[in-house]
Formats: structure tokens, sequence, C-alpha cells
């Protein structure tokens, strides 16, 4: 049978190996989502969205940058450089730089801007 104390360390032990593990989980850079119906938002590393803004500043480490577009509408968006299909989730790797386009998720089309540093 197990002590209290041999209890506690074991769940302790536990929660720690979750800590590392979700902090060193490989995430893209910048996620961004399209919801049902066509709403972009940002979504950050803890979950929450904000709406998708006209410029979007993309940080990281290393020499490129990964950006995820996931959309769940039904039908093909494309977000500036990025085209993805309905339903499908796509990963894009970038350099650094300014890059734009027009975004279809917005209502009216208008321009999107990367800033990748």
């Amino acid at each position: 049978m197990m002590s209290l104390r041999q209890l506690a360390m074991l769940t302790a032990l536990g929660l720690g190996t979750a800590a590392i593990a979700w902090y060193t989980w490989p995430r893209p850079d910048t996620l961004i989502r399209i919801r049902a119906g066509g709403v972009p938002v940002v979504t950050d590393r803890f979950g929450r969205d904000t709406p998708l803004p006209d410029t979007v500043f993309v940080g990281g480490s290393g020499g490129k940058r990964t950006i995820r577009v996931v959309n769940e509408d039904a039908r093909q968006h494309r977000v500036a450089m990025f085209t993805v299909p309905a339903g499908e989730r796509t990963d894009y790797t970038v350099p650094l730089g300014t890059f734009g386009g027009a975004c279809s998720a917005h209502p009216d089309n208008r321009q999107l801007t990367f800033v990748i540093r």
C-alpha cells in the first residue's frame, strides 16, 4: 500500500511531467482559425480567440515561422497568401518579411498583412 507521502510525490511527478510536455510541445508560431460561418480569429497559446486584425505580427525563434490556418467553415478561404480548403488545416512555413493579400474570411475581402519577425 502506498503512503500519503508517496502518493503526493507521484502526483507531483505526474503534474510536472504534464507541465513540461505542454510547455515544450511543438505548436505553430501563429494559429488562425476560420470558424463556421467564415468568422476569422487568431487563437493564442492559451486558447483565447481575438478577431483577426488587418495586420498580424508573427514572432518566434529561428529564421522561419510556422503559421497554422484551420478552416472550420463550409467553403474554401484565402487568407492573404494562404489558401485553405473547407474543413482543412494547413501549416505554412514562412521566412522573415512582410507579406499580404486579400482575405476572403473578412466580409469585405480586405487586405491582410503578415509581418514576420
